[in-house]
């Protein structure tokens, strides 16, 4: 008896230090989500997705390397047009991200979108070379994958020295009788013209040192370290980890890590894609796509263990969340079984998708699979194996059946145990 009070004393003490961890651990990542910064390019880069699927879609189909299927598009003219959409999408993917976060930036601090999206669209191409070879023209290099560290910062610090310019008032004010958006571009004027002088001085600054331009200078002492660093296995494993490792204490992980991926990962989809399109070689193992999508079917294989569980608590629930589980949606499992503070399914929730990135990366490696070809696929909602498929052809489409059963290697000692354990209260409750 005084063993079993002890026994409870000591589950109930680890719950409440659990609770407790939890609690203090929602503080630190809510007041990290909270900031201004990491909402913008979250939701900035969200707003991108149609403009960049619309890109990514359009290289696969004019990549495709079926002679007969080449010849087609050529004869048709839409070998030129499919080029044409290529460069106004993800050659040019560096416009679109600067203003997306100018644009969502400036409406979380309740001011207008389009005008403070313009304005930083102005300060990224007052900063941006011109190729002047008898007509001036924004040069390509710096407006595709390599150009989006820049637009970020661009599209942040612009924004927000044009919000100060605005809470400082140094703006002209026209009478009331003047409709809104002429009011509104009025008072834009003199903050316009302060931010073009800022970075048009800028620009010429650093033009005087060895950097030549602001990118160069940016690409030199930040993306490059970047890229070495976010192009890494021990990146991709920590970033997945900590993913689910939030999970575990409810936080939704690949919110929290949302930014992170985009501002360091998603630059590398971009230029493998524009690599693909440009039949060379992939430059890049570790992608933003690479992290989500090699985490493998694992909710998939969790359902699939669910429902010939013995348990009818555990069988109905593998019934409810196997749909779901099929496109990759996680909740009915996060909340139902539950995973969220369950020490049982601590270690296959960490793991499982972490050993999936680490069993790929070391396939792409030695060439099992190939690399992903940077279209970017949501989270969520895309069938599983099929994601495969639009990542890497019918080799990588195979490789995620191979992920569904490591998955399910990984999550079946744990959820047996766990079964068991349902049974036996069901079997207690039916006795009685």
């Amino acid at each position: 008896m005084e063993s079993a009070n002890k026994r409870d004393f000591i589950m109930i003490n680890n719950k409440e230090t659990l609770m407790s961890f939890r609690a203090k651990l929602q503080k630190v990542i809510g007041s990290i989500q909270s900031s201004y910064s990491v909402q913008a390019v979250s939701s900035g880069m969200m707003m991108l997705l149609p403009v960049m699927m619309v890109g990514s879609i359009v290289a696969v189909l004019n990549s495709l390397n079926i002679e007969s299927y080449q010849a087609v598009l050529v004869a048709t003219g839409l070998k030129s047009a499919f080029k044409v959409a290529s460069v106004v999408t993800m050659n040019v993917i560096s416009l679109y991200v600067v203003v997306a976060i100018a644009y969502k930036m400036a409406e979380l601090h309740k001011k207008d979108g389009i005008l403070a999206a313009l304005m930083g669209l102005m300060a990224f191409l007052f900063i941006t070379p011109m190729k002047t070879n008898g007509i001036a023209a924004i040069d390509l290099l710096y407006v595709g994958s390599r150009g989006m560290i820049v637009a970020m910062l661009v599209g942040l610090f612009a924004t927000r020295f044009y919000i100060f310019l605005l809470n400082r008032k140094l703006t002209i004010k026209m009478p009331e009788s003047v409709p809104d958006f002429v009011s509104k571009s009025f008072s834009s004027l003199i903050p316009a013209f302060i931010i073009a002088v800022v970075f048009a001085l800028i620009n010429a600054l650093v033009g005087l040192t060895e950097f030549d331009n602001v990118h160069n200078l940016i690409y030199s002492i930040i993306q490059v370290p970047l890229q070495g660093l976010g192009a890494s296995l021990a990146a991709a494993l920590l970033i997945v980890f900590l993913a689910e490792f939030l999970w575990f204490f409810g936080i939704h992980g690949s919110m929290a890590t949302s930014a992170i991926l985009y501002a360091l990962f998603y630059p590398f989809d971009i230029a493998n894609l524009e690599a693909f399109q440009a039949g060379q070689a992939l430059p890049f193992i570790v992608t933003m796509t690479f992290i989500n999508a090699q985490k493998g079917p694992r909710y998939l294989a969790l359902s699939i263990l669910l429902v010939r569980c013995k348990s009818q608590q555990m069988k109905s629930l593998g019934k409810i969340g196997f749909i779901p589980g099929c496109f990759g949606i996680s909740e009915p499992y996060k909340f139902g079984l539950p995973m969220v503070l369950n020490p049982i399914l601590f270690l296959p929730l960490i793991f499982a998708g972490t050993i999936n990135v680490g069993l790929s990366y070391f396939a792409t490696l030695i060439g099992i699979i190939p690399r992903v070809n940077g279209m970017p696929l949501p989270t969520a909602g895309t069938p599983e194996i099929i994601k495969g498929f639009m990542i890497g052809g019918w080799q990588m489409a195979i490789w995620h059946v191979v992920l569904l059963v490591v998955a399910m290697l990984v999550y079946f000692p744990f959820v047996r145990y766990m079964d068991k354990q349902k049974l036996s209260i069901e079997q207690a409750a039916t006795e009685k």
